[in-house]
């Protein structure tokens, strides 16, 4: 890969750290998520709630992760990545106590809103970090090494969970995200450089940050990539706030199973990242994102058939899902890298307006999938496929004439 200034990629043990630390970073939103998955039927009985009232509790976490991206994407343009990443991960660990001392769904939504606020420290900044050192059709190989780093967490966050959550109760698991934010704390504190160099973040605190942000929104080929990407990454938030009660309520799967289940789309995941690493320096950027938007769409229709005729009862839910998952995760680091390339001294800002619409966009799909909660996966399904074809139709209509782009220079 190439780099835009060996400076920044930090010396001896910073250099060899700086991809697992900041790759589990950005996994903070994942594990914050998919570890208290098993513990949702749980959280209900506890809080006398329905399972429309904690499938909630995601959208509030999404809402705070979407509005935490400007947030802290702005001020690190400013103040640089990791004096922002420092507090932002302080906040958090209070906010995950506070989650766990919750005794209602109103203390419960507030904390997570909160703690979804913080999160997006990592999250943002993790990507920031990534766009200040690489370029190009590298950057979308980095990305994708990112994301494979990254998926580790939500491997294992729905195993760890369960465990927690039988052995502790629920309450356990923020405590558990509350000492990950301490751990990692410490870990950025040591090793890991500030790689927005004094030039950059003098040009931040010269920039007005709403001015920065409107330059982006009116961008029409980054926020097509933006849409492309967020859009499908809602069908992702859909099938997190849907498969819980689907899985095991209408087909009796316990917590251990679908912990599995889920770690099989990580799985998936991985695989869809390892093969955007081998493949994008030779495909192109555009061309493979053309190509996964058209089989994410196919899978999503897949999904909403085997929901309408139960064809294949679990299974034909599980193996649509798992060709989902692959190519979102090819396809999201492909829209980040072709998003924050526009940008590349303000790139805190960029990936907080791709953060914005991920998890905007998300928390509308968990809440969808809340709001239309039914012994039945058709509506997650339709609201997958939606999703789906929105993201297909927001890259051809904003993105699409790069391809002819990048075939004349090839």
């Amino acid at each position: 890969m190439t780099v835009l200034h060996e400076q920044r990629k930090g010396k001896g043990t910073e250099r060899l750290l700086l991809f697992p630390i900041v790759g589990l970073l950005s996994g903070i939103a994942a594990l914050s998520i998919d570890m208290y998955l098993p513990a949702f039927p749980a959280i209900a009985d506890d809080l006398n709630a329905s399972a429309g009232d904690i499938q909630l509790t995601l959208g509030f976490f999404l809402a705070g992760l979407a509005l935490g991206q400007l947030i802290h994407g702005t001020l690190s343009d400013r103040y640089g990545r990791k004096p922002v990443i420092l507090i932002g991960l302080i906040l958090y660990a209070l906010a995950s106590l506070a989650c766990a001392l919750s005794v209602s769904t109103f203390e419960m939504y507030f904390a997570r809103f909160v703690q979804g606020l913080c999160a997006a420290s990592g999250v943002v900044l993790a990507r920031a970090v990534i766009r200040d050192i690489y370029q190009g059709d590298a950057l979308a190989k980095a990305m994708s090494w990112l994301l494979l780093v990254m998926t580790v967490i939500p491997m294992l966050a729905p195993m760890l969970g369960s465990l927690v959550e039988s052995a502790f109760g629920w309450q356990a698991i923020f405590k558990s995200l509350m000492l990950f934010a301490l751990i990692w704390f410490g870990l950025i504190y040591f090793f890991v450089p500030e790689t927005l160099d004094s030039h950059n973040r003098q040009l931040g605190k010269a920039t007005n940050p709403f001015h920065a942000l409107g330059q982006i929104f009116q961008h029409k080929k980054a926020i097509g990539y933006s849409l492309c990407g967020a859009l499908a990454y809602g069908g992702m938030f859909a099938y997190i706030s849907g498969t819980p009660f689907i899985y095991m309520t209408l087909y009796g799967v316990d917590g251990a199973t679908y912990a599995l289940l889920f770690a099989l789309n990580i799985l998936s995941m991985s695989l869809g990242s390892f093969i955007n690493i081998r493949f994008v320096a030779s495909v192109g950027r555009e061309l493979m994102i053309r190509y996964l938007t058209r089989i994410l769409l196919l899978a999503s229709t897949l999904l909403l058939l085997a929901s309408i005729t139960g064809f294949g009862e679990l299974y034909g839910l599980v193996v649509p899902l798992f060709i989902y998952m692959g190519c979102l995760a090819a396809l999201a680091a492909n829209c980040i890298a072709g998003m924050m390339e526009f940008f590349p001294e303000k790139a805190g800002s960029a990936s907080s307006v791709f953060g914005l619409l991920q998890f905007g966009l998300g928390s509308l799909g968990a809440v969808l999938v809340s709001q239309f909660q039914s012994l039945s996966s058709i509506p997650m399904a339709t609201i997958i496929m939606l999703l789906a074809s929105s993201s297909f139709i927001a890259y051809r209509a904003m993105c699409f004439p790069a391809v002819d782009e990048f075939m004349t220079r090839k």
